[in-house]
């Protein structure tokens, strides 16, 4: 099953397809913490985020044994969508994994978004920032000399005080969580990124 949500549509460009980042790391190095924390930045920045999650097991919006649940696993609908106030989600067939760039242009073009930050997709079509933790795991995804992944790697964000790579970095305390500063700086790399990366004529920040 596959799941998207998101407000009402409103008026925006003609099949305007947000740019995407992706949010990428080994198991437990902080991809959630991250994305979660920059993107609240951004929003206070002024800028409208949506987020693409992709997960590796099957994943259910509702609970088995509710309606929503039956309506799909006892009746066999192939998509449903749920209303709950102002909030809608879709669970459909996809018949096979989705390349996420059409459920991104698909779900998210035209409604306004300046950015779809994706966590996950580690080897996916995306520019990417990593979260690379040694207190976790040995290597990061992006290693030195790694020319053709590194080409896509927007910036590191790491506690590793010797790493280095041909981007920028951003250091983490080994003994001290995400901070404010931390969370800015990716912030301004993921804006730096957008206005580098823009149509002229787009008007972007």
């Amino acid at each position: 099953m596959h799941s998207a949500s998101g407000p009402a549509a409103r008026p925006s460009a003609p099949a305007d397809v947000p740019p995407a980042v992706a949010i990428v790391g080994k198991k437990n190095s902080g991809k959630t913490t991250l994305l979660v924390a920059v993107a609240a930045e951004l929003r206070h920045r002024g800028l409208r985020i949506a987020s693409l999650k992709h997960g590796h097991h099957e994943m259910e919006i509702d609970q088995p044994g509710r309606d929503s649940w039956r309506h799909v696993h006892e009746g066999g609908a192939e998509a449903m969508v749920l209303v709950a106030g102002t909030r809608v989600a879709l669970v459909m067939q996809w018949g096979e994994e989705p390349d996420p760039r059409e459920l991104i242009a698909r779900f998210y073009a035209g409604r306004g978004y300046h950015l779809v930050l994706v966590e996950g997709y580690k080897h996916g079509p995306f520019p990417r920032v990593e979260v690379f933790r040694r207190a976790v795991h040995r290597t990061p995804i992006h290693a030195p000399g790694d020319d053709e992944a590194l080409r896509s790697l927007l910036g590191v964000v790491t506690d590793d005080a010797e790493l280095a790579l041909p981007c920028p970095i951003v250091r983490l305390e080994s003994d001290v969580g995400l901070q404010p500063a931390q969370v800015q700086a990716v912030a301004d790399l993921l804006e730096a990124h957008l206005r580098h990366s823009a149509p002229a004529s787009s008007g972007a920040r």
